[in-house]
């Protein structure tokens, strides 16, 4: 799966310096990059061939690299005292927006794609992003053209998040995932870990679960 990612492409120390600083993350929000998430399902949605050189275009074309420009100039001393030059901090910011948001849906599609070996005559569809952003749910399961359930879609790391704040996002995700079961299909959590699906014995359980008492 290696080169279908975007490798960090600075010190990853550094990197991981860079992320953890609450004044540096203030200028990835929205109002600054965009929703890179609604960007990039809208990509998803719009082509057949998911590349990377048409998600970076797409992005170009739909928010603009000229904004990001602000994003520099507002973090660049910042960054200077991590350590990085001005070339480093381009290419932070850009896999910051571009990278991560990439990367991100590429291990949502290892996870779907290990998925459909083990259910093949199920399908598998992305929700939009409206349908992410209001249940958390990032695939929908077909069985015979009939939803069976939703999917959301973590990295392991997900699992053992506990500050405060993270506490609050996950119970948030809870109330949006209840939702969905409420009006839709029930729903799984999937997890991932150097590149496959982790747990996959008591994900498949539970999927099987769900197929035997919906059918």
């Amino acid at each position: 799966m290696s080169r279908f990612i975007y490798k960090v492409p600075i010190d990853d120390v550094k990197y991981r310096k860079l992320n953890k600083d609450k004044s540096i993350n203030h200028y990835f929000g929205v109002k600054y990059v965009g929703r890179c998430v609604k960007i990039f399902n809208d990509y998803y949605l719009s082509t057949i061939k998911v590349e990377k050189d048409g998600w970076e275009r797409y992005y170009g074309q739909n928010f603009g690299y000229q904004k990001l420009g602000y994003v520099m100039g507002k973090i660049q001393d910042k960054c200077y005292s991590y350590g990085l030059d001005d070339v480093e901090i381009k290419k932070y910011i850009l896999h910051r927006v571009i990278g991560q948001t990439w990367n991100g849906i590429m291990n949502e599609e290892v996870v779907i794609s290990e998925l459909n070996r083990s259910f093949p005559k199920c399908t598998f569809t992305k929700t939009t992003f409206e349908m992410d952003h209001d249940y958390c749910i990032d695939w929908e399961m077909f069985y015979k053209g009939n939803l069976l359930l939703g999917i959301q879609i973590k990295p392991s790391s997900y699992k053992y998040m506990s500050t405060p704040y993270q506490l609050r996002a996950k119970e948030n995700h809870k109330l949006k995932n209840k939702s969905y079961s409420e009006q839709y299909a029930p729903y799984v959590y999937a997890y991932y870990k150097d590149g496959k699906i982790d747990d996959k014995d008591e994900l498949i359980n539970k999927i099987n679960t769900i197929l035997y008492t919906k059918t």
